[in-house]
């Protein structure tokens, strides 16, 4: 992978945060009900991750982990707005 689209990986991983916060204010109703469902959710991420990690390898690895860390900030921007 070139330094060009590394960087715009790490852009996409990290607007998962902004766009979490901007689902959740749009979706408040539904943010209590499924508060336990985004913990779930966040659990299954951090699995997938180290699983990724474990199992494959080069760029397959790296668009695994940014595919799961960006649910993961999502997921999570949508808890910390329902707590």
């Amino acid at each position: 992978m070139s330094i060009l689209q590394l960087l715009l990986l790490i852009l996409a991983v990290f607007s998962g945060w902004p766009i979490g916060l901007f689902i959740a204010s749009k979706t408040k109703e539904e943010l209590k009900a499924g508060r336990k469902w985004f913990k779930t959710a966040i659990a299954s991420c951090i699995v997938l991750v180290f699983a990724s990690i474990l199992i494959l390898k080069g760029d397959e690895m790296l668009l695994s982990i940014s595919a799961f860390t960006f649910m993961l900030m999502l997921f999570s921007a949508a808890l910390k707005k329902a707590g």
